[in-house]
């Protein structure tokens, strides 16, 4: 096997209206088209098979040029032996402790709350109607809160 060689399990296949065959790979949505020219190797893409995908380049575009039908070389899934498995308030803790806190700021997170005050502010956002109306004071909310300022009403 070498740099150009993919192996791939076969999930479903489907044939355009041109009759290439688009095999997509177990575990994906990319489809990969295997061409007209070589119908020959259609027939070895049935559903479960584990395929070696031999690619090569042609005016910079990558296709897939030989397939062989991998035999023995990837083992099938195993079951793990019982009491391998960590307990359940174990598994419970860790995806607990992997969850985002709800506030945490990240760049991303914070560019679509600038592109919300942007919209709300060139009227993109009709601020009038119910929708903008509550957009505007989640945005503003969240503006107060990450810098720190509370509102107090002025006792009378």
């Amino acid at each position: 096997m070498d740099k150009n060689d993919t192996i791939i399990i076969v999930g479903a296949t489907e044939k355009d209206q041109y009759g290439n065959l688009l095999v997509t790979p177990h575990g994906s949505t990319e489809k990969i088209r295997i061409g007209k020219k070589r119908e020959n190797l259609h027939p070895l893409f049935e559903q479960g098979k584990a395929i070696l995908l031999h690619w090569e380049t042609y005016m910079n575009k990558t296709y897939v040029a030989d397939a062989k039908l991998v035999e023995g070389e990837i083992p099938p899934p195993v079951k793990p032996a019982p009491g391998t498995m960590p307990p359940q308030e174990e598994i419970d803790k860790t995806k607990e402790a992997q969850k985002p806190e709800q506030h945490k700021s990240s760049p991303e997170t914070g560019m679509w709350w600038k592109e919300l005050g942007d919209m709300l502010r060139c009227g993109d956002i009709d601020k009038t109607k119910p929708f903008g109306k509550a957009l505007r004071t989640v945005y503003y909310a969240e503006m107060l809160r990450v810098l720190h300022i509370e509102i107090k009403q002025k006792e009378v």
